[in-house]
């Protein structure tokens, strides 16, 4: 049994939607966040419910990984 997941603040939810839906990677979102970006990555996919998605290089294009 692990620890329990910290809350993360409404804002920070906000920047992290924001920034993954107009493409930017994890490491981008963590380092504007201040987190590592697979603590990004894990609260996207597991506690808000989207699909793991990969970016392209280049032109921000993703698709979603099944």
């Amino acid at each position: 049994m692990g620890r329990p997941r910290k809350e993360w603040p409404q804002r920070e939810i906000g920047i992290l939607v924001r920034m993954r839906r107009a493409g930017h990677t994890w490491k981008q979102i963590g380092d504007r966040l201040g987190k590592q970006r697979n603590t990004c990555r894990r609260f996207w996919i597991e506690v808000l419910g989207y699909p793991a998605t990969r970016v392209r290089p280049g032109n921000r294009h993703q698709e979603v990984i099944t």
